[in-house]
């Protein structure tokens, strides 16, 4: 039996990659005993002819759990398991020889065995499972926590908050952004793990040390500002993914960089800004600088600029449809069949669209004055009925 664990032993340190950060001497030692010890419990486990016992299967969650929180990967676990079977199989082999009632026992012997490891290894991924859901939920808990005070007027709490903050993946000293990304119409209501998740890939990062949380503007993630896994990279993979896994519609708007706990707050407001001018046509804005004057000036102030819009204007972009395509064919530089295709439609029924704003408005989109007080009319009444949810009631002398 001691052969016998000392060659799966051997065999895990060898052969499973994801070891190899943990490779000292003490690593061997330990598996050659925890391999001695499911030996010791596959043997009494078969001659009761019972499942694992209550011990075994104890000690094996106690060590997912741990191997867990020391952030081994699950698949290493699961490699060195393998491992175990391929050796203790081939041993159970050498032994029978070649004479047929004992290679009869050998071969009932070895199915034995995988029933063994069968009802270990699920209860080590049941553990390690559990363990890492409890720690990410905590994390993103405390993550969430850490972005409300770096939020707010703390400047008396900055080392005790600079410590929880190396604790929680954020580390001063690197270059960051802050990412804050949406995701659009019927798939606001999708779980918000698929976007958490599609960033983390694109990032490289697990559930563990990626800092990203969600709040109710938005999925908020402090990415790299720099290298190859910076914030564009990050954010365009993570909506390719997206759009093909769930063809759901990624925007995300990004800050500026900054270095240090202070920085912070600055960046998650140019962030915020910015993800509020992302439209289908333009999911990404990168930086202040990515934000178009026009878009800006109608963002602000928009309860009063609406009373100054027309009434037959007000009433006719009310339609959401109207606005959409008023908004299509200056994003399509007044091209119709460009609008079009942009919309799914027809050219002849953005045509239409268009007589029937002239219509309803008194103002032709063909000229180019009346169009731009169409788009900005469209504009502003877009962004008031985003942020109150219906278009304000204008006041009595309008």
């Amino acid at each position: 039996m001691d052969e016998i664990a000392a060659e799966i032993a051997d065999a895990t340190v060898t052969e499973v990659e994801a070891f190899g950060p943990m490779r000292d001497a003490t690593l061997r030692a330990e598996i050659e005993a925890l391999s001695r010890q499911h030996l010791d419990g596959f043997l009494a486990a078969t001659r009761r002819g019972t499942a694992p016992s209550a011990e075994i299967m104890a000690a094996v969650r106690e060590r997912a759990a741990f191997r867990a929180r020391q952030m081994v990967p699950l698949a290493a676990l699961l490699h060195s398991y393998l491992i175990a079977q391929r050796v203790i199989s081939a041993a159970i082999g050498r032994e029978a020889g070649s004479d047929s009632r004992s290679r009869g026992a050998a071969l009932a012997l070895t199915a034995l065995t995988f029933d063994y490891n069968i009802a270990v290894t699920t209860a080590l991924a049941d553990a390690y499972v559990e363990t890492v859901q409890g720690d990410v939920a905590e994390l993103e808990s405390a993550r969430r926590g850490l972005v409300d005070a770096l939020l707010t007027d703390r400047a008396d709490d900055w080392p005790e908050l600079t410590r929880r903050a190396i604790g929680l993946g954020f580390d001063p000293d690197h270059r960051h952004v802050v990412a804050i990304a949406v995701v659009d119409g019927d798939q606001q209501a999708a779980p918000g793990r698929w976007v958490a998740q599609a960033i983390m890939r694109a990032g490289g990062r697990s559930a563990r040390n990626a800092f990203v949380v969600g709040r109710d503007d938005g999925l908020v993630a402090l990415l790299d500002a720099d290298g190859p896994h910076r914030a564009q990279v990050v954010i365009e993979r993570a909506a390719g993914q997206l759009r093909q896994s769930h063809g759901a519609l990624l925007r995300a708007g990004v800050g500026t960089p900054f270095v240090g706990m202070s920085g912070f707050r600055g960046s998650y407001h140019q962030a915020r800004r910015a993800v509020r001018h992302t439209s289908a046509g333009r999911p990404f804005i990168f930086g202040p600088h990515g934000i178009l004057l026009f878009d800006e000036l109608t963002a602000t102030g928009v309860e009063r600029a609406v009373e100054l819009i027309p009434p037959a204007t007000r009433q006719a972009l009310t339609d959401a449809v109207l606005r959409d395509t008023v908004q299509a064919y200056v994003d399509a530089d007044l091209n119709v069949a460009t609008a079009a295709r942009a919309m799914s439609l027809h050219p002849n029924s953005v045509r239409y669209r268009l007589r029937r704003i002239a219509e309803l408005t008194g103002r032709d989109p063909q000229k180019l004055t009346d169009l731009l007080e169409l788009i900005t009319a469209a504009r502003l009444l877009g962004h008031a009925t985003h942020d109150n949810g219906a278009l304000p009631t204008p006041s009595p002398e309008v």
